[in-house]
């Protein structure tokens, strides 16, 4: 096995575990209050880790050490995030459908990438079709309206300090996929066309 390999198997090992710790501390929260605290953000996660462990190799991978850590930071940083005693439902549990609706958006935008879902900024082919014909980056959007659920919902300094790291990390993240995918003719073609990364005509 080469080193590589090893550390691909290190690395979805740890992505399970920091998933699994996750996923047992908002079911224990459940279990106390009788409803699905964080529902909406675990099943994201877990869609997440099932897409990155089934993941494909790319035609080409960046080596700037700045996108390693903004793809680590933005993936995996919101798994430390952890529900509170007592956890705000929001009229009409509001905030579960709010991290629902996130989680909608990325089934749809990582269903359109599928096995070309990845970490780190890579070419793994250009996407365009679905909601990637309204932004750039549809599944960051995602992610983003279900954290801010879920951080509405379970309101702690822990979970707001992860956030504000997750999604300065993602902005990164985006940037150093762009910087990547630039070389790609077909992928400057769809920089034209589509202007706005998250929100469509705002940013």
């Amino acid at each position: 096995m080469t080193s590589s390999q090893r550390g691909s198997r290190l690395l979805n090992v740890l992505l399970v575990a920091l998933f699994l710790g996750f996923a047992y501390a908002n079911l224990a929260r459940w279990l106390e209050t009788g409803r699905p605290v964080g529902l909406g953000a675990v099943l994201l996660e877990g869609f997440t880790a099932f897409l990155f462990l089934a993941r494909r190799s790319p035609l080409a991978t960046s080596h700037r050490p700045l996108a390693w850590v903004a793809a680590a930071l933005g993936a995996f940083t919101m798994l430390g995030a952890r529900p509170v005693a007592d956890p705000h439902a929001g009229p009409y549990a509001l905030l579960e459908i709010v991290q629902l609706v996130g989680f909608g958006v990325v089934i749809v935008a990582l269903g359109t990438l599928g096995r070309s879902f990845g970490i780190v900024a890579a070419n793994r082919g250009v996407k365009t079709q679905g909601l990637y014909g309204l932004v750039r980056h549809p599944a960051y959007t995602g992610y983003l309206v279900s954290y801010l659920g879920y951080v509405a919902e379970n309101p702690s300094s822990r979970n707001g300090i992860l956030l504000v790291v997750a999604t300065g990390a993602q902005i990164v993240r985006m940037s150093e996929e762009e910087r990547m995918l630039r070389t790609d003719r077909a992928y400057r073609e769809y920089l034209s066309r589509v202007s706005h990364r998250l929100v469509p005509f705002v940013y």
